[in-house]
């Protein structure tokens, strides 16, 4: 059954891109629509440093950052996402929440996110985002690690 509508989550470490690239393989391959998604975790930890100085500015530096690096992963990624219907969102707050409200909302067949497997002690008391989108999210999810090769040419500094 082709997928119509697909999600993928990018924080730009290597699994998201892995993501990306196998969101965008399944897009081509179904003629599917792209849902880019990423959701600036930091606001609420920002929040509570600068309660009411310099917090706009500082947002606004983090969401043009952010839209800088989906412009680069889509830049980069132009001659393989030709053709595709690709809408990209930019959101603060909580990763896993913010994926799920979108999904609820968009309503993709699909959700396309990265995993790198390893377990900080915040993911082993309280899951990882992946874990978390895979246990209540009303679509099929595909996670993906990384490859050995390596995703696309983006280092840390699109993040």
């Amino acid at each position: 059954m082709p997928f119509k509508r697909i999600v993928c989550p990018v924080d730009f470490s290597n699994s998201s891109l892995a993501a990306f690239e196998t969101a965008v393989e399944l897009a081509q391959r179904d003629s599917a629509d792209l849902l880019v998604l990423h959701v600036i975790e930091g606001r609420p930890v920002v929040s509570e440093w600068f309660p009411t100085h310099g917090l706009g500015e500082l947002t606004v530096r983090m969401e043009e950052k952010a839209h800088q690096a989906v412009n680069t992963l889509l830049a980069c990624s132009a001659p393989k996402t030709e053709g595709l219907a690709i809408a990209t969102i930019i959101l603060n707050g909580v990763p896993f929440v913010e994926i799920l409200r979108q999904a609820a909302s968009w309503k993709p067949d699909l959700i396309v996110l990265g995993s790198t497997g390893a377990a900080s002690v915040d993911e082993m008391i309280f899951g990882s985002t992946a874990e978390r989108v895979l246990k209540s999210a009303a679509c099929s999810v595909l996670v993906v690690r990384p490859t050995r090769r390596g995703p696309l040419p983006l280092g840390n500094e699109a993040a």
